[in-house]
């Protein structure tokens, strides 16, 4: 959804939440105004958050046609950039998507170059989500490393979307990768170390990933592992990074966040 229409679910949420339980529905129903999309999206934000209750008829369904929505709207944002022509690079498919942005399959022709290109999805793009990912392009820009997804080349587009073209990184997850081939484990230590000397270089340069998990570290068909998506990441000195303390919100992976990120301490190489 654009952030327009995501400022306004917030703020019939939030509005819901503050009234008694038996008034939430009735709230809720007359401020979409007949928007049933946006009448599920708030619905299912109100269960997610514990606040809906027995309210709606089929809880569930609810939450789940809400999502749905949503997930569909998403998709459609991502897929709208596929065939345009960004920078140098023309966007060929859709990758994945992230908190952040999207990364496409791109080409440049001229070149005969392919690679990996990120930017921010158009309707989320708030000023702390550009300001996060400028940080991730600068971020990118000191790393040199075999074993680090190496940043390419960097640009805004014609409408104001900035992007950054990344190595094209063709390979699995590492743990797949390991499970896949049943590897053994002085095999898989091997790799643990490569990812490693990958993170010590990064300490070296002062940055901390603060987002190392299984997806974030693909393994090619060389058997090379890559540290990707540094979107997260944080300078130890100089540069201050963008987080997003002025909300209270936290960016990290909870499976795989180190405790000082759980507990909210501040981040260091450990």
């Amino acid at each position: 959804m654009d952030a327009e229409r995501w400022a306004r679910v917030q703020a019939i949420f939030h509005d819901a939440i503050e009234r008694p339980a038996a008034e939430r529905e009735s709230f809720v129903r007359d401020a979409c105004g007949g928007d049933d999309d946006l009448r599920r999206e708030v619905e299912a934000m109100l269960i997610a958050d514990g606040a809906g209750g027995d309210l709606f008829d089929a809880p569930r369904e609810a939450l789940l046609e809400g999502l749905a929505s949503a997930a569909r709207r998403h998709e459609a944002d991502a897929t709208s950039f596929v065939g345009r022509r960004v920078g140098p690079y023309t966007i060929r498919w859709l990758l994945g998507r992230g908190g952040m942005g999207s990364v496409y399959f791109a080409e440049r022709p001229d070149v005969g170059l392919r690679c990996a290109l990120k930017l921010v999805r158009g309707g989320l793009a708030a000023p702390e989500t550009v300001e996060r990912f400028l940080f991730e392009r600068r971020v990118l820009a000191r790393l040199d490393h075999p074993n680090i997804a190496r940043l390419l080349d960097a640009g805004i587009d014609e409408d104001g979307t900035p992007w950054f073209a990344m190595e094209l990184v063709e390979g699995e997850p590492i743990d797949r990768y390991c499970d896949a081939r049943r590897l053994s484990v002085a095999e898989r230590l091997r790799l643990f170390e490569a990812v490693c000397e990958a993170i010590v270089y990064a300490h070296g340069n002062l940055i901390v990933h603060r987002d190392l998990k299984p997806g974030n570290i693909l393994v090619t068909a060389d058997g090379v592992p890559k540290l990707l998506d540094f979107g997260i990441a944080k300078l130890l000195e100089g540069e201050e990074d963008p987080g997003l303390t002025v909300t209270g919100h936290r960016l990290l992976t909870p499976d795989y966040a180190a405790p000082e990120q759980l507990a909210g301490a501040p981040v260091t190489t450990a």
